[in-house]
């Protein structure tokens, strides 16, 4: 069985700027070993997680898949190109992961590393940043997805995030909602059930991308024979 890395940010980020940049869903090279079975997530604000790739083994990025037509309902409400109620929109989200637990348990079992840009952890700090939604609620449609063997968030304050291309492009893309979600994903952090790795995400890419390959490689020796469980069981 294969396993991944899960790299989250709260929305400050994309993990295209910290050193690993793969194509939604696709294969790409990365430093980490092919023989590995690890299940990773990048997490950050909007502004600090995307991932770059590297030159040596296969592994496989898994990003919001646009591509489907849930992916598609996704994109146009993102784009504010339609609305959607948040209930409706949260739920969705977690129906894109699940509609990817297919191939991602594939890759998996052929023993290849997944690194996800984003995963319900984004979904729940997201959805629960807004009036009336409560973190229980919006955990409960993503328990029982893949769990991932190692969760990295990549901080930056909002206001650098603000300072990043491309920034503000997206719904959601505000400084005072971001800090929001930060606050979110902070709770989420002290959960002891899931590996969270914080990264300094204002250092440099290299800097940021030296860390990322430190806590992967290390986590995947760790988590090389171990069953892949349950996330929030």
């Amino acid at each position: 069985c294969g396993r991944g890395l899960i790299v989250e940010g709260d929305e400050v980020g994309s993990v295209r700027e910290v050193g690993l940049e793969p194509p939604e869903c696709s294969t790409f090279d990365t430093d980490i070993p092919e023989s590995g079975k690890q299940d990773g997530v990048a997490h950050g604000i909007e502004g600090c997680t995307e991932v770059k790739e590297d030159e040596d083994v296969e592994g496989t990025g898994v990003s919001r898949e646009r591509t489907t037509t849930i992916g598609q309902l996704i994109s146009a409400y993102l784009e504010n190109k339609s609305d959607l109620e948040d209930h409706t929109v949260h739920l969705l989200f977690s129906a894109n992961r699940w509609e990817l637990v297919p191939l991602m348990k594939k890759k998996l079992e052929q023993g290849t590393t997944l690194v996800v840009d984003r995963y319900a952890f984004s979904g729940v700090a997201f959805t629960s940043a807004k009036p009336g939604f409560c973190l229980d609620w919006c955990m409960k449609p993503d328990v029982g997805l893949p769990k991932p063997d190692l969760v990295m968030f990549l901080q930056l304050s909002p206001a650098e995030a603000a300072l990043r291309g491309q920034f503000g492009e997206e719904r959601y893309e505000t400084s005072v909602f971001q800090r929001a979600v930060q606050q979110k994903f902070e709770h989420l952090m002290k959960d002891p059930s899931v590996n969270w790795r914080a990264i300094d995400a204002s250092q440099s890419v290299e800097d940021v991308h030296e860390n990322i390959m430190t806590y992967s490689l290390n986590n995947i020796n760790a988590a090389e024979n171990l069953p892949l469980g349950e996330l929030w069981k």
